[in-house]
């Protein structure tokens, strides 16, 4: 398991006016293939626990001496964790991540993480061409580039590449879609599902938008007051639609489609996820009628 957490809480400003309890005995497992994704309102508790996972939040072991915070077999609930190792196995792709370009050329920009591992000049460079490669640009082209001078989509893709570039088992994608155009959040999905194949085998996302959720992930976590609520197949999911409307969120748009189809008469399965399976589903009834 890629990672295994059980009874983790973290309270925010504790024995204070302003205590807050983030996480409340969270018990969660994320397995090597997952594309897991975790939803929930804001205020959830969704950023604190991916935050736990790369250590960028620090357990709190006063309030967790019986808990576990397992990551790539890096036990974080230790006195002392592995943190340089975690950060080779573990990277993550924050909301609007172009803002954390520095550097004065796209290839310096992605091969400072390979760079601060101290690898060679030579391993540098390849990890350095093949992460650009992967999200879709030429390395050639941009390599000596200025990465402020490249469109808003080259310069998210040139931030994620320098994340890649790490070689992470896992990857955390925190909105990762957020300010695109629905062309880019195409784009950007695609590109997720073609690293996971490629590169990082393991994905935990975190969104708000129920589209992308359905069409990319294969567990859900939902998240509310600082609890895991359930984890579910993303079609068990939004077969609870009260559960998705309580927590003010949206179901995705072609499972919302199918249900008033549904309710309309139409024998369409209202836990239709994707166009493709909703178009065939509509196919089938109206070339069945046409016979």
């Amino acid at each position: 398991m890629q990672v295994e957490i059980k009874n983790l809480s973290y309270i925010y400003n504790p024995k204070s006016p302003f205590e807050k309890r983030a996480l409340d005995n969270i018990s969660l497992g994320v397995e090597e293939g997952d594309f897991f994704g975790v939803i929930g309102h804001t205020g959830s508790g969704k950023s604190t626990l991916v935050s736990h996972i790369n250590a960028l939040t620090r357990v709190q072991r006063k309030f967790n001496k019986d808990s576990v915070l397992k990551v790539c077999g890096i036990d974080l609930c230790a006195k002392k964790p592995d943190v340089k190792t975690l950060r080779e196995k573990v990277g993550m792709v924050f909301q609007y991540p172009e803002y954390q370009l520095f550097a004065d050329t796209v290839a310096q920009d992605v091969g400072f993480g390979p760079k601060n591992l101290g690898l060679g000049e030579a391993e540098i460079n390849e990890r350095v061409r093949t992460a650009v490669s992967r999200v879709g640009l030429d390395y050639e082209e941009i390599a000596e580039r200025s990465p402020f001078e490249l469109s808003g989509g080259q310069k998210r893709r040139i931030a994620i590449a320098g994340v890649i570039a790490m070689r992470p088992e896992v990857l955390i994608l925190d909105e990762p879609t957020a300010g695109l155009d629905p062309e880019g959040k195409k784009d950007l999905l695609g590109l997720f599902r073609r690293l996971q194949k490629e590169a990082c085998p393991t994905i935990i996302m975190v969104s708000h938008n129920m589209d992308e959720v359905a069409e990319c992930c294969n567990k859900v976590a939902v998240m509310g007051e600082g609890k895991i609520l359930g984890v579910f197949s993303p079609r068990e999911l939004f077969t609870r639609r009260e559960l998705i409307k309580g927590m003010g969120m949206e179901m995705p748009s072609v499972t919302e489609l199918a249900y008033y189809l549904s309710e309309g008469g139409l024998p369409v399965d209202p836990s239709c996820l994707t166009e493709r399976e909703l178009t065939d589903a509509l196919i089938k009834i109206f070339c069945g009628e046409a016979k």
